[in-house]
């Protein structure tokens, strides 16, 4: 047997469903439209239309968000090595003098 001293409650689960779907209908709009497009027609509120426009703006946002992290990346690659060379500079700078003055003391 197995004993338990703390008991976690079952999951709970989610079920949703539409109040005012008609499967039928839906049908009969996308036909109307792909019908409509074939012939040329301007199809209005075209759902496949409006997904492809909203994930083509999606993809250009994820681009220019990948663009400003680039450019973030290389800020700040750019300001790492400029910081390097100021520290490289700096330590020659103490090296040089402190032989220097070891020379001079000895």
């Amino acid at each position: 047997m197995k004993f338990t001293f703390i008991k976690t409650a079952p999951h709970r689960s989610f079920n949703h469903n539409p109040i005012y779907y008609n499967a039928a209908k839906e049908e009969q709009e996308k036909r109307n439209n792909r019908i409509k497009s074939e012939l040329g027609q301007e199809v209005e509120n075209d759902q496949e239309s409006i997904e492809g426009r909203v994930k083509g703006q999606m993809r250009r946002k994820i681009q220019g968000h990948f663009d400003v992290v680039r450019k973030e990346k290389r800020r700040s690659n750019i300001r790492l090595a400029i910081i390097l060379i100021g520290l490289v500079i700096f330590f020659y700078y103490l090296l040089m003098s402190s032989s220097e003055w070891i020379l001079k003391y000895m």
